[in-house]
């Protein structure tokens, strides 16, 4: 009995993979537009909660006007990066004059000089293949926008069919408790998750656009919204939205001050949100194991490129809630946990 129950795992495990690198074309837009969704209702839920709109604005309303700020968010966004990457593309000539000048200073001090210089190293370390390959995510994902903005009008559309459906499923009082529980905890931890995380990237750019407009790095925009977006990757994209900025100053200036500004600046700004305030605003709800959530980050990365990474924590969180609640996978939820506490099974 052992036997086949482990075989039967192991078929549904390899089957679920099978289906999530197969299906990838259609889930990736899928779970970038309930993340999207998650965020208007979210938006929806605070202008609910002023008194005014309360009262004078239908739910309908609100949610249209929602939905209508985070287009124009993303609308606003897009234009400013896209006129942001030509104006680099037209200094692209002099940022690479001033870093082979900056690499060679760097490589004279420990007397390279002779051995190495820009192209021989971006050629060793694959440098171009890793840019081709992040941009060629970027915009992919930005041409399936369209298909994503249908699923979230549809995903507004019927939201409030949900609980009819629920009401209306064929199963006993206690399953269908357990299973609106479960559907609870996925789209409360979720929503904290996305939301937390969304305040906090925002609050970083902002303060980092500060710090890089003070000192006068080039398109502090774009480098603050990929600070944005690099700060939902755990840890890894935090370290990556403080080097761009930095060698960007390295290259630009001719004096290493500007350099070490940035650098102390963003990470100063890093720890303060990352690691002290997010923590606190996140609470219990993100019940995951530091190395788990760097397995899950080189996991999904592989599976789905930039935006496994991105959506990596959210994935882990639904995986451990979905497995606490049957026995026989009940330990692994409590492996993959933070300090080994989950809900129990009703």
């Amino acid at each position: 009995m052992k036997v086949q129950n482990t075989a039967a795992y192991l078929i549904i495990f390899t089957f679920a993979i099978a289906l999530i690198i197969i299906g990838k074309p259609f889930l990736v837009p899928l779970f970038l537009a309930v993340v999207i969704w998650y965020l208007i209702n979210s938006i929806d839920q605070l202008l609910r909660s002023i008194p005014w709109v309360e009262s004078h604005i239908a739910g309908g309303l609100s949610l249209f006007i929602s939905s209508l700020l985070i287009l124009l968010v993303l609308f606003i966004f897009g234009n400013i990066i896209a006129q942001n990457i030509d104006l680099m593309r037209e200094n692209a000539p002099t940022y690479r004059v001033n870093i082979e000048q900056q690499l060679q200073r760097i490589l004279a001090l420990v007397g390279l000089e002779n051995q190495y210089n820009l192209e021989n190293i971006t050629t060793e370390l694959n440098l171009n293949e890793y840019i081709r390959s992040l941009i060629n995510s970027i915009s992919g994902t930005a041409q399936r926008f369209f298909l994503i903005l249908i699923y979230v009008i549809f995903l507004l559309v019927e939201q409030d069919t949900f609980a009819q459906k629920m009401a209306a499923l064929p199963w006993t009082g206690e399953r269908k408790e357990n299973f609106q529980r479960i559907l609870n905890q996925i789209g409360e931890a979720s929503r904290t998750y996305i939301v937390v995380k969304f305040g906090s990237s925002l609050m970083t750019a902002i303060l980092s656009f500060g710090v890089m407009y003070f000192i006068g790095i080039d398109f502090p925009v774009f480098w603050a919204f990929l600070i944005f977006l690099l700060n939902f990757i755990p840890t890894i994209g935090s370290i990556v939205a403080t080097v761009f900025p930095s060698l960007v100053a390295l290259v630009q200036f001719d004096t290493l001050g500007p350099f070490f500004g940035v650098l102390i600046g963003i990470i100063s700004i890093q720890v303060l949100i990352g690691s002290i305030l997010e923590p606190r605003l996140l609470g219990r709800s993100l019940n995951i194991s530091p190395f788990v959530i760097i397995v899950s980050l080189v996991l999904w990365g592989l599976i789905w490129g930039i935006v496994g990474m991105l959506l990596c924590v959210p994935l882990t969180v639904i995986l451990i809630i979905i497995l606490a609640q049957f026995p026989s996978t009940r330990p692994i939820a409590i492996l993959l946990s933070k300090r080994g506490r989950i809900g129990e099974v009703k």
